[in-house]
């Protein structure tokens, strides 16, 4: 597509919600259409919910066709600032349910002020991001807007996270496709790395339904992609010099690769 002017090394992924499909849910994006897309979209992001009480209808079919073409998920929950951290996190999870949290990456969309103050929409925040890493082993990335991060929450009290920044162009007038903004996004203050730029919110629809899509583009190789999802070329077992076979120790010297220290014992031999 002549669409694409800007941004050709960055892995292309696109976000998604009940609102690519149609009104009365029928119809939704072609995923064979998609898996045919160039450039290959590599990653999709899926609205799971919001809040407590709101489940995205078309998340559960939108998973499962992301996944039948091969395409890293990102499900993503939507925060109310002045609602209970728990309560939301245990609807996300729940929706989440009979998916292996080991293979998708898990997002907040933080874009949300419901008249609550700084220091709310922070412990609000930070209490969502403990209970997901105790449920999963990581933090969630967070989606939100450099500005919008930088008025309404305390950057200085979150951990180091991984951002998924939205900086785009603004519409044009109906119908007209905006094109991708180039990366890398503008960033808050006191962040210095990026892992997603969602470069485009009225960028021409891929799989036939509908006008506009959300284009991102993530920060990196299609490599360190995989890797990210922990699905990077598996370490190779060092082979016994004397028969060649996988040797059964778990460490590994540095003249391969280095997985755990050396015992005491065999670093004075």
């Amino acid at each position: 597509m002549s669409y694409f002017a800007h941004n050709g090394n960055y892995p292309f992924g696109i976000d998604l919600s009940r609102y690519n499909a149609t009104a009365d849910l029928k119809r939704w994006p072609d995923f064979d259409l998609v898996a045919k897309h160039v450039p290959k979209v590599e990653f999709v992001a899926i609205r799971a919910g919001v809040s407590w009480g709101y489940r995205d209808p078309m998340f559960k079919r939108f998973y499962k066709e992301s996944t039948r073409i091969g395409a890293f998920v990102l499900p993503y929950h939507v925060l109310y600032p002045g609602e209970p951290a728990l309560k939301q996190m245990n609807h996300f999870l729940n929706i989440l349910e009979g998916i292996d949290l080991d293979t998708v990456r898990l997002v907040l969309d933080v874009e949300l002020v419901h008249d609550q103050s700084r220091s709310m929409i922070t412990n609000t925040l930070l209490g969502c991001l403990d209970l997901l890493k105790y449920e999963t082993g990581r933090y969630p990335i967070v989606y939100s807007r450099a500005l919008w991060i930088n008025e309404h929450v305390h950057i200085k009290d979150l951990p180091e996270l991984d951002w998924w920044l939205a900086h785009y162009y603004a519409r044009r007038p109906w119908p007209a496709y905006t094109p991708e903004y180039p990366c890398p996004p503008l960033m808050p203050k006191g962040v210095d790395s990026w892992l997603i730029h969602q470069t485009a919110e009225r960028a021409p629809a891929i799989g036939g339904v509908g006008n506009f899509m959300d284009y991102n583009r993530w920060n990196g190789t299609s490599e360190s992609l995989l890797a990210y999802f922990g699905r990077g070329e598996p370490v190779r077992p060092a082979l016994c010099p004397v028969d060649g076979l996988a040797c059964p120790r778990q460490h590994i010297l540095p003249a391969t690769r280095y997985v755990l220290p050396l015992p005491a014992e065999a670093e004075a031999i």
